[in-house]
C-alpha cells in the first residue's frame, strides 16, 4: 500500500519549462510523444486501472497549467484523465480552448501504447519513466507478473518523492554562465502541411548492425547518425537554398540528459542541448570529417563546466530582478521574442536520442519496440527522435512539410553504410 506522501498543491515551473506557455500559439505547443508496442492487444480498461495506479505514484504527471499575476504555475487538479483511442495525426495541440486541460494524454491502437507531453511537465526522460512505470503496471494487471522496479519503472507501492517535483536547474546553477547568441542557421523549406499537423516517417533498424557500424568509424549510435542527419541536411540546401540561405551554417540540435552529471532523481525538465554544424562554403566535407567535428565538439560540449554555464545562463535569465517584477500578460510577449531570438533560429533541425532503454526482463519480453516522437517545431520545419530497446532502434522524422527528400538521404545512407532500414511512415499519398 502506498503510504501519504501528499505532493504540493501548486508548484513553479522549471527553469526549460517557463518558456513553452508563453511561446505556444493557437496551432502550436510544445508536445513530444513516446509509446511502447507489446504483443498483444490492449485492453482499455486495464489501462484505466493501471494509469489511476501510476498516477498515485507520479502525482505531479496530472498537475494543469494555471496563469499567476508573475508567472504561469503548475496547480494539482483531482479528475483523472480518460484513456483514448489513438490518432492518424499525433502530437497535435494540448490546451485548446483553455489552460484547464491536463498536460498529457494517454493513447492506445491494438498492441500500442502512447503518452504524449507538454513539455513544460517534463523532459523525455522524466516521460520514458511515467510511461515505463504505467506499462509494468498494465502487464502486472493484464498477465498477472511480477515486473519488479528497475531502471525507468518505478515501484508504485512506494510513496512519492519530493525529490521527483524538484527543480534541479535553481539547485544546481553556478554564477558563471555562457552566451547564448550564435549564428543563425539554414532553415529548411518545403509545402506547408495543414497547420498543427505533422508527417511520420520511422526507420527501424537492427541496433547491434548500428553499433558496429559506428564504432567501425570511431564513434558511437549517436554521432553516427547525428553525421548522416548532417550530410542529409547539406544535400538539401546545395538543391534547395538560395541566396542568403545558401551562405549559412547547417547545424543541429542535440540535447543533453544532465541527470549523468548531478545527483537528481527530478522526473520534470532537467535537460540541455548543444548546437554542432559546419557550413558548405567552406568546402566538401566527407562523412568522416562530420564524424571528427561531431566527436570533438561533443568532448568540449559535454565537459561539466561548460554544461553548467550554459544552464546557468538560462536560470540567471528567470531570475533577473526586472524581469521577475513585470506581471505576466507584459512579460510573456518578451519571452515569445526570447524564444524566437534565442530558440529553433540557432539550429536546422533537432536529434534527440533517447539511447537504449533497459526493462526489467519480465517486462522486456513482451515489448516489441519504444518510439520517440518530437512533435512538430515552432518554426523549424522538422525533427528526429531516436530510441532503442530490445535490439531495435527506431529512428522517427516528424515533419511538417510534404517534401521528404531529407528523410530519403538519410535512410540512404544508412543503407550504404552497410545497415537495413525498414520503412514506415503515415503519409497519405
Amino acid at each position: 500500500m502506498v503510504k501519504k506522501n501528499p505532493p504540493p498543491d501548486w508548484l513553479k515551473l522549471d527553469n526549460a519549462a517557463k518558456i513553452y506557455p508563453a511561446a505556444k500559439t493557437r496551432s502550436w505547443t510544445a508536445v513530444f510523444r513516446l509509446s511502447i508496442t507489446l504483443d498483444e492487444n490492449i485492453r482499455p480498461d486495464l489501462l484505466q486501472e493501471a494509469l489511476n495506479k501510476t498516477l498515485v505514484r507520479v502525482p505531479f504527471f496530472n498537475y494543469r497549467l494555471r496563469r499567476g499575476f508573475f508567472w504561469y504555475y503548475l496547480d494539482k487538479q483531482n479528475n483523472i484523465p480518460s484513456v483514448q483511442p489513438d490518432v492518424r495525426n499525433p502530437c497535435n495541440r494540448m490546451l485548446r480552448k483553455s489552460e484547464e486541460h491536463s498536460l498529457f494524454r494517454i493513447r492506445y491502437y491494438e498492441k500500442r501504447i502512447a503518452l504524449e507531453v507538454f513539455h513544460s511537465l517534463a523532459d523525455g526522460t522524466g516521460a520514458m519513466s511515467f510511461l515505463a512505470t504505467l506499462v509494468a503496471e498494465y502487464l502486472r494487471l493484464s498477465k498477472h507478473i511480477y515486473i519488479p522496479p528497475c531502471g525507468f519503472v518505478l515501484d508504485t507501492k512506494q510513496a512519492p518523492l519530493k525529490e521527483e517535483w524538484e527543480d534541479s536547474f535553481s539547485k544546481y546553477a553556478r554564477e558563471g554562465a555562457r552566451s547564448r547568441s550564435e549564428e543563425k542557421a539554414y532553415s529548411i523549406k518545403g509545402t506547408p502541411l495543414f497547420p498543427g499537423h505533422i508527417t511520420l516517417t520511422t526507420g527501424i533498424v537492427d541496433t547491434q548492425e548500428l553499433k558496429r557500424k559506428a564504432n567501425s568509424l570511431g564513434c558511437g549510435i549517436n554521432v553516427f547518425l547525428s553525421a548522416l542527419l548532417l550530410q542529409a541536411i547539406l544535400l538539401h540546401q546545395e538543391q534547395h537554398a538560395k541566396g542568403a540561405q545558401k551562405k549559412l551554417p547547417v547545424r543541429i540540435s542535440i540535447p543533453q540528459n544532465l541527470r549523468k552529471y548531478y545527483p537528481v532523481k527530478t522526473l520534470r525538465n532537467f535537460s540541455s542541448y548543444y548546437n554542432v554544424g559546419l557550413n558548405a562554403s567552406y568546402g566538401d566535407f566527407t562523412l568522416e570529417d562530420i564524424i571528427h567535428l561531431l566527436l570533438h565538439t561533443a568532448k568540449i560540449e559535454n565537459m561539466e563546466p561548460m554544461i553548467n554555464a550554459r544552464m546557468s545562463s538560462n536560470v540567471k535569465a528567470e531570475q533577473n530582478r526586472l524581469l521577475r517584477l513585470i506581471p505576466l500578460f507584459m512579460k510573456s510577449p518578451f519571452l515569445k521574442l526570447m524564444y524566437t531570438l534565442f530558440g529553433e533560429r540557432y539550429f536546422s533541425m533537432a536529434l534527440s536520442n533517447l539511447g537504449d532503454v533497459k526493462l526489467p526482463e519480465a517486462m522486456r519480453r513482451h515489448v516489441k519496440r519504444i518510439d520517440f516522437i518530437l512533435g512538430p517545431a515552432r518554426y523549424n520545419a522538422m525533427s528526429l527522435g531516436v530510441i532503442s530497446t530490445n535490439g531495435v532502434t527506431t529512428c522517427n522524422f516528424s515533419s511538417t512539410i510534404h517534401e521528404t527528400d531529407i528523410q530519403r538521404s538519410f535512410f540512404r545512407g544508412l543503407v550504404k553504410n552497410g545497415i537495413h532500414v525498414k520503412v514506415e511512415s503515415n503519409r497519405r499519398e
